[in-house]
């Protein structure tokens, strides 16, 4: 328990080092400015993480993308035709309430059932049973959960390219960090360029996570002192200007 602790203290002042470095090396920002910054930016993290403890069970974008994934690719809940299984919200697999229990997030089912409503990724049928709307969860709005999603991201990077750099042999394996980027894609290209990105983003995504879930541990007895980590790539298109 106190090697989990000080692994997570760890980190923590190593992202925070991360951040801290590159906004010391931003030419304009003087002591008195990231002093600001870091008091202000502090501030609006405690009011943040205060409401959160007040809405309760926040919403959990991952474990909701697992539930809709496994609902929509596992065989277990494909009808013979290869569609989802319309599903009851509880019980017995299958269920939704077991497609949390799947993805290990058994603790979440009743809130994650509400959100799951309240974004619209499932649909009630006539018989009271429910069917997954979207693989692919979309947020119309910035919320404080969608903020924690972001900051997360970025923890992710810095630890990446920390991680890249902080190995010197040549047959060391890194983690994939690269980018593609031009200066001057004409606007009109805008459409077809998020169309391509979007295309093979998801061929990507779709191939890497079912490598990533045929591979997951189990919790049979040979394997419950492996301690697992969390390995996953994050995708992303941007457009400046």
């Amino acid at each position: 328990m106190k090697a989990n602790k000080k692994l997570e203290n760890e980190n923590l002042e190593r992202l925070l080092e991360a951040v801290f470095t590159i906004c010391a090396m931003h030419p304009s920002a003087s002591e008195a400015d990231l002093d600001r910054l870091i008091g202000e930016a502090r501030g609006r993290a405690s009011r943040r993480a205060a409401g959160t403890r007040q809405r309760g069970k926040a919403l959990d974008f991952n474990s909701l993308g697992q539930v809709i994934h496994r609902w929509k690719r596992s065989p277990k809940y494909l009808t013979n035709d290869g569609e989802p299984m319309p599903l009851a919200p509880r019980g017995r697999a299958p269920s939704i309430e077991s497609l949390f229990r799947d993805v290990r997030r058994s603790e979440y089912f009743e809130a994650g059932l509400r959100h799951l409503k309240k974004m619209r990724h499932v649909s009630k049928t006539k018989e009271g049973l429910y069917l997954p709307r979207e693989l692919t969860i979309i947020v119309p709005t910035l919320t404080p959960e969608l903020f924690d999603v972001l900051a997360q991201t970025i923890r992710r990077l810095v630890a990446t390219v920390m991680y890249n750099t902080s190995y010197r042999g040549r047959k060391t394996d890194r983690l994939i960090e690269r980018m593609t980027f031009v200066p001057d894609l004409p606007r009109q290209q805008i459409p077809a360029f998020k169309r391509f990105v979007r295309q093979q983003g998801v061929v990507f995504i779709d191939t890497l996570d079912d490598w990533l879930e045929s591979r997951r541990s189990s919790l049979s007895k040979g394997l419950r002192n492996r301690r697992p980590v969390a390995a996953g790539c994050h995708l992303f298109g941007f457009l400046e200007g």
